[in-house]
């Protein structure tokens, strides 16, 4: 069975294990890989919420279409 390397970030096509960092390397390391994964889900919940207020305003389309209209009044001199 092969030796799994402990890989702490992946950066410019190179994997990092903790021997090949230094305590602040490592640190802005762990950093990035929380960025990263927050950004990633901060993008699903932006593409969720686009999605989900799309559907809003075909509803408020839907509802309004179905609203009698009301005649426009204008007032004479």
């Amino acid at each position: 069975m092969s030796e799994e390397k402990n890989v702490i970030i992946n950066f410019n096509g190179r994997e990092y294990t903790a021997e090949d960092l230094n305590e602040e390397q490592t640190r802005l390391a762990v950093e990035l890989n929380v960025a990263g994964r927050e950004l990633a889900e901060l993008q699903r919940s932006y593409n969720l919420y686009n999605m989900i207020n799309n559907h809003k305003n075909i509803l408020i389309e839907a509802f309004d279409k179905t609203l009698p209209k009301e005649e426009e009044v204008t007032e004479e001199d």
